[in-house]
């Protein structure tokens, strides 16, 4: 039944999720916001709302380990099973523009998160709305970015699907209603359910969230990105899942730890297991990173300077089918470490 109530929820948010971000982007249609702003702010912020409502109803319910595990899973997840996928489906370049800006603002906001484990023992109010102001403050910097260069304009409006006739207004808001309610009724069963799981399993909240419910969550992405592989749109599902690692830092966890502090040692994540979590993101966004980089584009160049910067000149860097089967087996050694100690407080 636990797994039944799990794949409900599942089901609840991912539907509510497209629901949510359809009419939420119709709304701000109809108040004259261009396809652009939609873009990086509505649909952005939709496309997380998912792992939003089941880390804040986690963080509500006690359960900071759910809510920690989810978006440190996701994050995992993310990087190496999607982007891994995608690689062995099709190989792809990534211009330089994503290599050089968002995926080192993304390092530098897990690294923000990471300090937090090294320096403290828990999230604070304080702490999760300094995440969530780098946040804001990226996407500011995104819209503005966009607005001066048509191709990223473009870029951003791809992801903004206009129906040929819009609904009336009032409908879109009873939908948007409706879909938050199914949203936190989907994260609710779900929370619940996981915690039952882990229990009848014997393992903790934190390798249940760190697997299973981060891989419910991450369903969207891994379609949209296998998707835009197949469609030979890489570049766009690349960006988006390094939008969503933000987006899951900056807003589902800050925004969690600012409904409820989120504290480690008494709710089923110590510190060490919250730091070991983030480095094992953090590894893999690096490993992305130096997937990224096309230094043979530049080898001569390279072996001539000293500098860093030199990585960083290839116009385009190219994930292959050998960095996504290695990006794959580095996640399955990861569940294996979190499998090899399954009982509570393991």
């Amino acid at each position: 039944m636990d797994f039944l109530l799990l794949v409900i929820g599942l089901v609840l948010l991912v539907v509510s999720g497209d629901y949510l971000v359809e009419s939420a982007s119709a709304i701000a249609r109809s108040c004259k916001m261009s396809n652009l702003i939609i873009g990086l702010t509505v649909v952005a912020f939709g496309t997380s709302a998912p792992e939003l409502f089941v880390s804040v109803t986690s963080s509500l319910s006690g359960s900071s380990a759910i809510a920690v595990g989810n978006v440190v899973g996701s994050n995992c997840i993310n990087v190496s099973v999607i982007v891994g996928l995608t690689a062995l489906i099709c190989p792809f370049a990534v211009k330089k523009d994503c290599i050089t800006i968002d995926t080192m603002f993304m390092l530098l906001i897990t690294v923000a998160l990471l300090g937090l484990g090294l320096f403290g023992d828990g999230i604070s109010r304080f702490e999760g709305f300094l995440l969530f102001a780098m946040l804001v403050g990226y996407t500011f910097w995104r819209v503005r970015k966009a607005k001066q260069d048509p191709q990223a304009a473009a870029e951003a409006e791809a992801g903004v699907e206009v129906p040929e006739k819009e609904r009336p207004v009032i409908v879109n808001i009873i939908i948007l209603l409706a879909s938050i309610g199914f949203l936190a009724f989907g994260a609710d069963l779900m929370v619940d359910a996981a915690k039952n799981i882990a229990r009848d399993f014997g393992v903790t909240e934190r390798v249940i969230s760190v697997t299973v419910v981060a891989l419910g969550t991450s369903l969207p992405e891994l379609t949209t990105s296998v998707m835009g592989a197949i469609k030979g749109k890489e570049d766009l599902a690349v960006g988006g899942i390094v939008g969503s690692n933000i987006f899951n830092i900056g807003s589902v966890l800050a925004l969690s730890a600012c409904a409820s502090p989120i504290g480690f040692g008494d709710s089923g994540i110590t510190t060490p297991q919250f730091t070991s979590d983030v480095l094992w993101v953090l590894g893999f966004e690096v490993m992305l990173l130096i997937g990224l980089i096309n230094v043979t584009n530049n080898l001569d160049g390279f072996k001539n300077s000293r500098k860093i910067s030199s990585l960083f000149s290839a116009e385009h860097g190219l994930v292959g089918r050998i960095w996504g089967a290695s990006a794959l087996a580095l996640y399955a050694v990861y569940v294996f470490f979190l499998l090899s100690k399954p009982l509570a407080n393991g």
